[in-house]
């Protein structure tokens, strides 16, 4: 029964393209890029150990914490809201059988990443199996699987708000790799960040791990104290599992009645264009508010990336700026991305499968009013987060901004935007399903970013894969934003932004023929 259960869990995990692309696919793309920036050479001669030999195991360990956590807390609320998890509970199956599947599954969900990644390893990468250390590695992924999974029930169990827990399971783990030896292997920590990065388990268990890969070690490659961290925060997340779990969605905390007030009576007529402009931006702020995941990504990692990398590295010099210039125009494209491409490509679809976009097309709003007020809000969106970027960059780490650049930075991120939603509308225009949308965005989007100038990786592409990120327009994006800001000067950016025109205009020919193509249809049929 417990197999069956297993085997259910786990068809439905690959049948959601999300979770699939940031547990096993995500953790693949970053060692390979990190490989390719990094190179793979030989550390030692005589042992022929290569640098991946240290890369790998932690990549693993990122696809372990996020399938066991991050997947399973997402997936677990939206069975629970849905009422799946109370429809089970009155079925013959027991209850412990259920949660003895949805355990089951994020362990073989955690086994598979990490043998993809060890197979990748092994075949590209000419990564060194230690025999001796196996048996300690198997126990050390094991029990860092049963804490995260731990952790992953008792989010659920202690809070309410699907959003809360969808940034949670995301946001957690990424913000986590930062600090614990993941992303950022073998950078000087400020102390104090560098405590906050022991207290957590990410880094114990990449700790754990990679000792268990490193050939240089002796022993038998068990390290009984991280392996106690681990042990002692999968404990505690059992107990507030046990203690707090919920078979369906808590109710709703009651709040204080507000006054009812009195609306002015509607105008009558045709609203103007820019009330309906106005309407439509209102409404899409208020979901973007009322979406912490969203939120996340959107304004709280750019600012964490910026502050942490630039205090991590200092004044290093990045194309020939200081590295808290590079991160300022880095993580205003960044944001232009996620807000205009990601966040307006995952909400029409979302309204189409809904049957938003349907109803909207039986009222008088017409379908530009509703396409505004989306890049409207993408466009506050960025510019709230490029201001408190500035901020963080002024005075944290003395990134000076002239008046006179302000104009054409606007300009840039108006275009960005515009291009970055085209596109956006593009994919929708193609791809049926919201959840295979949100995979494409993102599983496009996020290499972009580490091939574009955008992602610091540590070291110097492969010529190929700057050619690829020459194409798109994301490096354009950031080089023009880079050239205006750059203390020194540099000529204005005439390419970058025609690029990034280019892209535009191709993206509007392409919705331009599939809407063309839609409605001829629609006119045989009627």
């Amino acid at each position: 029964m417990i197999l069956r259960l297993v085997w259910h869990e786990t068809r439905s995990f690959f049948r959601t393209p999300m979770a699939a692309v940031f547990t096993v696919a995500m953790p693949l793309l970053m060692a390979v890029i990190v490989g390719a920036a990094m190179g793979n050479q030989v550390v030692e001669p005589r042992s022929g150990v290569r640098v991946m030999q240290f890369v790998i195991p932690v990549m693993a360990v990122f696809g372990v914490a996020q399938g066991c956590f991050g997947a399973l807390a997402i997936h677990l609320t939206d069975l629970r809201d849905r009422g799946w998890l109370k429809r089970l509970r009155g079925t013959p199956v027991p209850a412990w059988a259920v949660l003895a599947g949805l355990v089951g599954a994020s362990l073989v969900i955690a086994v598979m990443t990490v043998a993809l990644l060890l197979t990748a390893g092994l075949v590209f990468y000419d990564v060194q199996m230690v025999w001796r250390t196996l048996p300690a590695l198997l126990l050390t992924l094991l029990v860092g699987a049963f804490c995260f999974t731990a952790l992953g029930f008792a989010v659920v169990a202690l809070v309410r708000s699907a959003a809360a827990v969808q940034l949670l399971g995301t946001g957690v783990v990424l913000a986590l790799a930062f600090i614990s030896d993941i992303i950022l292997v073998g950078a000087r920590l400020p102390a104090w960040l560098d405590v906050v990065g022991w207290i957590f388990p990410l880094r114990h268990l990449a700790n754990a791990v990679r000792d268990a890969m490193n050939p240089f070690l002796t022993g038998t490659g068990l390290s009984a104290d991280h392996l106690a961290v681990l042990a002692a925060w999968g404990i505690g997340g059992s107990a507030l599992a046990v203690w707090r779990f919920r078979w369906e969605q808590p109710p709703a905390r009651r709040g204080t009645a507000r006054a009812v007030r009195h609306l002015p009576p509607p105008r009558r007529g045709r609203p103007s264009s820019w009330r309906l402009l106005a309407g439509q931006a209102g409404h899409a702020v208020i979901r973007t508010r009322r979406d912490l995941s969203s939120a996340f990504f959107t304004l709280v990692l750019p600012v964490l990336l910026l502050a942490l990398i630039s205090l991590v590295f200092g004044d290093a010099q990045v194309a020939g700026v200081r590295l808290p210039v590079f991160m300022f125009a880095a993580m205003i494209t960044y944001t232009v991305g996620v807000a205009s491409y990601v966040n307006i490509a995952e909400t029409i679809a979302g309204d189409r499968e809904r049957g938003v976009l349907k109803r909207l097309a039986g009222t008088p709003l017409p379908p530009w009013a509703y396409h505004a007020g989306n890049l409207t809000t993408a466009l506050v969106v960025t510019l709230i987060t490029t201001v408190v970027l500035a901020v963080v960059a002024a005075l944290g780490y003395g990134v000076g901004i002239e008046p006179g650049v302000i104009p054409g930075m606007l300009a840039t991120i108006v275009l960005g935007s515009v291009c970055f939603a085209v596109l956006g509308a593009v994919m929708v225009a193609f791809v049926t399903k919201q959840q295979t949308v949100n995979a494409i965005t993102l599983g496009t989007f996020l290499p972009l970013a580490f091939v574009s100038d955008v992602f610091v990786v540590g070291g110097e592409l492969p010529e190929i894969l700057r050619t690829v990120g020459g194409v798109f327009p994301l490096r354009h994006i950031s080089h023009a934003l880079l050239a205006m800001l750059d203390p020194a000067g540099r000529p204005w950016p005439w390419a970058d932004l025609a690029v990034v025109a280019a892209w535009t205009l191709a993206g509007a020919a392409v919705l331009a023929v599939k809407e063309g193509r839609r409605g001829a249809v629609h006119r045989v049929e009627a």
